[in-house]
């Protein structure tokens, strides 16, 4: 670098102009608030942590630093207490996410509770510094049993404690709902389940059942003589007369306001494990510690399988022993949509991506893209609209799902010509649900319709919100309309046409399409009376109980696919698979299907392609030429799906090449 003659101007940069009135606000009512517990509480409370420790970890003489360390604080819980996953599958989904902990339900400090049954029959209900002996029971152990007992205010963030249809019922002793969040759950089974636990952990669990009847609020200590919200009334009062004062000295200095949060689009760059093969040794710690089978163990060393399954989450880097993985900083995105701020193709201006296909997933990501698309398009269009262009829309919407919807609800809250194309049905992403499968996410707005309930809401309900929201609106969506090519207009617009070469016009056009594409289907006729048999996903298992089914395929779809029907009863399940063996798939799927065909519940056919099909039977025929006829009732054909974006930021442009960038007119 070369030595500047002169120091650089300065400039108005977000460095300077950033308001941090809200930092000092913060700073001032954190040390107000400290000074003031510090003043008004007991001299016990002074001594101590966000409150005293429950008998268990008394017991364990554990200190704060046991906890409290550089590692996560589920990582202390699980040195002691081993991995306890749950049973439970809407609560594995939570715990994978990061949003349900081992703290969640078992606080350290003051809301944890549990029973201790000593040896000579008595009972000590325990809670947060509390404890209360209670006279001996009929249950002895041999050694003394501790079991928690969780409050119901650890699950009410989830939950509602009133309703008799939430799933929390059975969990509740009647009786004592006028105890509200304090009344406690006695659903012992979560991280085991009931049918694998010895009879000695079953008795236990009754006799904790017993005692959470009889004393349903655990013991803690006695409150001091000022409470924290004392303490945080005081404290934010000092808050907002800093934050007042700060914005009163901004405004006489004359600086900018702060710039606008940047709009929600995918993410350019992306955390990945980094592997030294020469120091590895081949423990499989990290990838039996990777919740989504990124990692896999190639000839004795640990290998990136599926780095876009990664959640950069650092599991496996504590994990590993000798330090041999470490989690990188991060490395560009590949195979991205390329969008700006405004989600709009830097590569074909006028073209808008929102939900799946931008590669961020879930539902609410997939709502506020929509909305937030729609709005910058409604941006660019308003500047101008030379004549009434009745023969041109103004925005074409690709695919009906979760972020097509949301943006036609935005289109007409905008007064937008709109048109939605969907290639099946309206939320047919929601549609492939297996039956009762539980969706959460967060509440969220939609617009013209008002919040959207994704709290916990199973398939169905989802999908009967959906369909309510598009007759309520009228939303102008055509089903059974597949797009085949996107081309310019030479006026700045498109031209999308669909099946049977019907054309449509649009000075904007959003793509909300997925990443799912069409099923590939079998290359051979399917006679009439079996085609309604054939099927190319499966949405509820459990109607095909007693059947004999046929699976093509052996992904991950058609693997999960063939588990679910094995575990009907009666249900006979073949798997026929042109390859020789297992070479794609989740090792946890491959390991429950060698599993599932060495106990004969399900056989699997490798080497072998469907050649006819007619009713109640399924010729098959091998590399060897061979023939098999396998009785069939249904066949699941699950071989992936034709068009599926596999490049998605350039959808379409493989389709009709002639659709290159050019500057949008008005």
């Amino acid at each position: 670098m070369t030595r500047r003659r002169s120091a650089p101007r300065a400039g108005s940069q977000s460095d300077v102009t950033r308001f941090r009135g809200v930092a000092l606000a913060a700073v001032v009512g954190a040390l107000a608030t400290a000074a003031i517990a510090f003043a008004l509480s007991g001299h016990d409370a002074r001594r101590g942590s966000p409150g005293p420790l429950a008998r268990p970890h008394v017991q364990a003489r554990l200190s704060c630093a046991s906890c409290h360390n550089d590692r996560p604080v589920v990582a202390a819980c699980t040195g002691c207490h081993g991995a306890h996953p749950s049973t439970r599958a809407p609560h594995a989904q939570l715990a994978a996410a990061g949003t349900l902990g081992c703290a969640t339900c078992h606080a350290g400090h003051a809301t944890s509770a549990g029973v201790t049954f000593l040896a000579d029959g008595r009972r000590i209900r325990y809670g947060g510094g509390g404890e209360e002996v209670l006279p001996a029971g009929l249950y002895q152990p041999h050694k003394s049993v501790t079991v928690p007992i969780v409050p119901a205010a650890a699950c009410a963030g989830c939950h509602q404690l009133a309703s008799p249809r939430d799933p929390i019922a059975a969990c509740l002793i009647a009786g004592q709902a006028g105890l509200g969040r304090a009344r406690a759950t006695v659903c012992f089974d979560e991280h085991r389940a009931a049918g694998d636990e010895a009879a000695a952990r079953s008795a236990a669990w009754d006799a904790a059942r017993e005692v959470a009847a009889l004393t349903p609020v655990a013991p803690t200590t006695p409150a001091h003589r000022s409470g924290p919200w004392l303490w945080l009334g005081l404290g934010a009062l000092v808050s907002g007369a800093a934050l007042g004062g700060a914005r009163l000295r901004r405004r006489r200095t004359g600086l900018p306001a702060p710039p606008a949060a940047a709009p929600i689009r995918p993410p350019e760059v992306v955390r990945l494990p980094t592997i030294n093969a020469s120091t590895c040794i081949g423990c499989r710690a990290c990838v039996d510690a990777c919740p989504y089978d990124v990692l896999e163990l190639h000839r004795y060393v640990a290998v990136v399988a599926r780095p876009a399954d990664c959640c950069g989450l650092t599991l496996c880097e504590q994990k590993c022993p000798n330090g041999s993985l470490v989690m990188g900083d991060g490395v560009p995105a590949v195979g991205q949509v390329a969008v700006s701020d405004a989600l709009e193709s830097r590569e074909v201006p006028g073209l808008y991506f929102a939900g799946d296909v931008t590669g961020m997933p879930l539902i609410r990501n997939a709502i506020n893209q929509g909305a937030h698309a729609v709005a910058a398009i409604a941006d660019s269009l308003s500047a101008a609209r030379p004549g009434d262009e009745r023969d041109r829309l103004d925005l074409v919407i690709v695919g009906a799902g979760p972020a097509g919807l949301s943006a036609a609800l935005a289109a007409r809250s905008r007064g937008l010509r709109t048109l939605v194309l969907e290639q099946g049905s309206v939320a047919d992403s929601i549609r492939s649900f297996p039956r009762g499968k539980l969706v959460f996410d967060q509440p969220l707005d939609l617009p013209l319709v008002g919040p959207l309930w994704l709290a916990e809401s199973n398939k169905e309900e989802l999908l009967g919100r959906w369909l309510r929201i598009v007759r309520q609106e009228q939303l102008p969506i055509r089903e059974g309309a597949r797009v085949t090519a996107i081309e310019r207009d030479g006026q700045g617009g498109f031209t999308v046409t669909t099946v049977g070469d019907k054309v449509h016009r649009a000075r904007r056009v959003l793509l909300a399409t997925g990443r799912r594409g069409s099923p590939r289907k079998l290359a051979i006729s399917i006679p009439p009376a079996f085609a309604d048999h054939v099927h190319y996903s499966l949405a509820d298992a459990e109607s095909f109980a007693g059947r004999r089914v046929l699976v093509v395929g052996l992904g991950d779809v058609a693997m999960e696919t063939a588990i679910a029907l094995s575990r009907q009863p009666g249900t006979q399940v073949t798997v026929s698979y042109r390859g020789d063996d297992f070479h794609r798939g989740k090792s946890r799927n491959i390991a429950e299907m060698k599993r599932r065909a060495a106990a004969g519940t399900l056989r699997i056919l490798f080497a072998t392609e469907v050649s006819r099909l007619e009713p109640g039977l399924a010729v098959l025929t091998s590399t060897a030429g061979r023939g098999h006829e396998i009785p069939c009732d249904s066949v699941f054909v699950m071989i992936g799906r034709a068009g599926q974006i596999a490049e998605p930021g350039r959808p379409f442009l493989a389709l009709t090449p002639e659709l290159r960038p050019e500057a949008p007119s008005s």
